[in-house]
């Protein structure tokens, strides 16, 4: 495990909850590999929200971690830790869907709610209905995006993308072409690329001889960057979107000028979301001093929903469903899910100025 994220575990584990060694009446886990790139984001997110949790004085929370990483099959015993030796009552699971996968097996068997951070539509076809998806699923953002860049009466565009290789491919790719069925859209090439062996100069040579309208870049914020970059130096001129953790330093830094323009599908901010989003952001900052980024909010988000959640239904039988229409008030919004985990919440198309996302026609030129 990175020395930046063992260190914060540790300082997480030993220190007291607020008001002092008061026995907790919600105890959150959270599986965080080591290797997930966002895993830094997501322990500061969900320690954010559990900080500000006991402040506010309406009982105790605790958090216990675990993220060792390594061969398949460590998440699913991460999760039983968590819930049968640590008395986790929910678990927050990350990112990647053979994580969340494993982590459902053991809540399926525990009754214990999740809260997920992956974007896979599979992830809320599981039957286990006392976990949510607080983010928008993959197939959810690219229809969004590929709907609002036809214009009507015109041919169909036609769209590139890129995606993670190996095991991570195969849900990405699945819902991105039943998004370009769904609107109509030809997809071009599918392209999977990610980790040591990505040429990004060889992949933006490649789709540059082609020229296609768009490039769908379905990789993490850096990666993405780098995408991004490779495209523009080699020329071209088209479209470029992504997934909604592109909302991130990572990918401004990585990108470079080639930033501007890119596009993202993120949830319509209701009337106050724009100054929960600044709050959170100004105490991130105080915390940590670096600047919270879409999936540090969305974790945040992940925690209050179960401790919302939990403190509503505590008390119950072990197998009572999860209370999911209960509308919860988090940084990416006011939330609402179906009854299957899914949120609710409508889509907007939002571009990349200047190095921060704003929704398109909202005191942008992007046209």
């Amino acid at each position: 495990m990175p020395a930046r994220l063992c260190g914060s575990i540790v300082l997480l584990l030993i220190a007291p909850l607020a008001g002092g060694a008061a026995t907790p009446n919600v105890t959150l886990g959270l599986v965080v590999p080591s290797s997930e790139p966002e895993a830094v984001s997501l322990l500061r997110g969900v320690q954010l929200a559990v900080g500000d949790a006991n402040e506010a004085g309406k009982g105790p929370v605790a958090l216990e971690v675990q993220g060792s990483g390594g061969q398949w099959g460590t998440a699913g015993n991460d999760a039983v830790h968590l819930i049968s030796q640590l008395h986790a009552d929910a678990v927050i699971s990350p990112s990647d869907g053979a994580t969340n996968h494993l982590i459902l097996q053991v809540s399926g068997r525990t009754q214990v709610p999740v809260a997920s951070l992956c974007s896979d539509s599979s992830i809320t076809n599981a039957g286990v209905i006392w976990a949510v998806r607080v983010v928008p699923r993959t197939d959810q953002e690219v229809e969004t995006l590929l709907a609002s860049a036809q214009q009507p009466g015109r041919s169909p565009l036609n769209w590139w993308a890129i995606i993670p290789s190996g095991r991570p491919a195969r849900p990405v790719r699945r819902d991105i072409e039943r998004a370009a069925q769904h609107t109509g859209t030809h997809l071009g090439k599918v392209l999977e690329a990610g980790g040591r062996e990505m040429d990004p100069a060889a992949k933006a040579r490649q789709i540059v001889a082609a020229a296609p309208d768009g490039v769908l870049i379905w990789l993490a914020p850096q990666e993405a960057g780098k995408v991004a970059a490779a495209l523009r130096a080699a020329g071209y001129g088209g479209r470029l979107a992504g997934p909604s953790p592109l909302d991130s330093p990572g990918f401004i830094s990585a990108a470079g000028a080639a930033a501007n323009g890119v596009c993202i599908a993120g949830f319509f901010a209701d009337e106050n979301a724009r100054e929960r989003a600044r709050d959170f952001q100004r105490r991130f900052l105080g915390r940590f001093t670096e600047a919270p980024d879409f999936t540090a909010a969305a974790a945040h988000d992940a925690a209050v929903v179960l401790i919302e959640a939990l403190r509503h239904g505590k008390g119950g039988s072990a197998g009572s469903p999860f209370p999911l229409a209960l509308p919860i008030t988090g940084v990416t919004g006011i939330l609402h899910f179906d009854n299957q985990g899914n949120r609710t919440d409508p889509l907007q198309v939002m571009f990349c100025e200047k190095g921060c996302f704003i929704p398109l026609g909202h005191g942008g030129t992007k046209s």
